[in-house]
């Protein structure tokens, strides 16, 4: 009898078990939590005083990055970007990861609400900066309607967006409170603890050409859901949750900005034929350091990205890439040298690859056959210091405007851009007459 009761006792606490960690498994992630991060106080005084130079101090929200970066306006009138102490949530800029934008948007809310006073509270004494020396650690502090200070960092650990990164040590202060959030979040699977799907995160693109997303933008409102919003493809871009879908272009980057703080922007360029327009769409890559940044401008690529929009404007950002291993939902190469540039002002960098050339000289010009103009012309390509010494011979094709008055001769030095459609073949289409520079 008791052998029997013991098995059954047995069978009933298994079956607690895994019903407690069913119901964990679905636990409502749009639930947020805050009971341990209000026991937290802001103890230090912080009023007349400056964060820079006495290590706490009053602040406004400048601009929202992510969720563990924002640029604050200081009291003193200074303008600095904050990293978030002690966490680290996912990515929803250069990179896009699972529960990021999410993460983002809490911190717009809970900052965000009409007259919150904030706080930041350096790490020492006087504020200092992260490892790469552009924004400054801390802990930024917000007012609660209640007129009790919470502190954002822990109520983001609190809430399952963030690891406590910290370590129990003098270094930080707050540990015990993180370390309570983190098992808090952690036991009943919450957000990064959790298999549930994120609602602003997909895996899967949707096919779409740069001339249907040029459509979708022109729909696209910024900041006025009651206008065009309406109508456009709210998978693309969802202005409500100010979070974009995943997407899969064909393009060739035709250009590429290099930023002071080495962040990569690439133009991306789809010409039509049909309607003989050109179509772009601007393409985020992180920093130097990062793999996607070895892109090639001239080359054709199926890219696959985020969209996003970054003030005002629409973007890709998101991007995996790799020259040696294909990776799942990554970039990938089509063609290379589809799209040449031939200008000797242009600075040769690396992503240029092949596809830079110095200005070109006319050596044989066809007569103009129903609007359209064949010359050809010499040139060198470009290396690093200079172009290599031997001459390469194209053939370029334009639509000439009407009245064209043969000023493209034999001699004439030209600098211009052109798709070479097929690879290889030293035949480049000038889309544009425009687009020719006469020297």
């Amino acid at each position: 009898m008791k052998r029997t009761f013991s098995i059954f006792l047995l069978l009933v606490l298994a079956a607690s078990c895994f019903s407690l960690i069913a119901c964990n498994k679905v636990a409502d992630n749009t639930e947020y939590y805050d009971s341990i991060t209000k026991t937290l106080k802001l103890s230090k005084s912080y009023d007349g005083k400056s964060f820079l130079s006495d290590g706490i101090g009053k602040a406004i929200v400048e601009r929202y990055t992510d969720g563990d970066t924002t640029q604050f306006r200081l009291a003193q009138g200074d303008v600095v970007s904050i990293r978030y102490y002690q966490i680290d949530t996912p990515e929803s800029t250069g990179g896009v990861e699972k529960w990021g934008k999410a993460a983002a948007n809490f911190v717009k809310k809970q900052l965000s609400v009409s007259g919150t006073e904030i706080v930041l509270e350096a790490t020492a004494d006087k504020a200092e900066k992260d490892s790469y020396g552009t924004r400054y650690l801390g802990y930024v502090w917000y007012k609660h309607p209640d007129g009790q200070f919470k502190n954002l960092n822990l109520e983001i650990v609190e809430n399952g967006f963030s690891d406590n990164t910290g370590l129990n040590t003098s270094k930080y202060p707050y540990y015990s409170y993180f370390e309570k959030a983190q098992s808090f979040a952690r036991k009943i699977q919450l957000r990064i603890y959790s298999e549930l799907d994120d609602p602003l995160f997909t895996e899967d693109p949707m096919d779409i050409t740069l001339k249907e997303f040029s459509a979708f933008e022109r729909e696209f409102v910024p900041g006025d859901e009651k206008k065009g919003n309406k109508e456009a493809n709210l998978d693309l871009y969802n202005p409500e949750s100010e979070s974009g879908g995943k997407v899969r272009i064909e393009a060739c980057l035709t250009s590429l900005y290099v930023s002071n703080s080495d962040t990569h922007t690439y133009t991306a360029s789809a010409y039509d034929a049909q309607t003989g327009e050109t179509y772009t769409l601007n393409v985020y890559t992180m920093y130097g350091n990062a793999s996607a940044s070895e892109l090639k401008v001239g080359h054709l690529y199926t890219i696959i990205g985020d969209i996003q929009l970054y003030y005002g404007k629409f973007q890709l950002s998101g991007i995996k890439y790799s020259e040696v291993l294909p990776i799942k939902n990554g970039t990938t190469l089509k063609q290379s040298n589809y799209y040449l540039t031939f200008d000797s002002s242009v600075k040769w960098i690396k992503q240029y690859s092949a596809t830079l050339y110095s200005d070109v000289t006319v050596t044989e010009v066809s007569a103009v056959d129903n609007g359209s103009l064949t010359f050809k012309a010499t040139s060198k390509q470009a290396k690093y210091g200079g172009f290599k010494d031997d001459d390469v011979t194209f053939t370029f094709t334009v639509a000439v405007p009407v009245g064209y008055n043969n000023a493209i001769a034999v001699g004439s030095v030209l600098a211009l851009r052109g798709y070479q459609f097929v690879v290889n073949s030293g035949e480049i289409t000038v889309t544009n007459y425009s687009d020719i520079t006469i020297k």
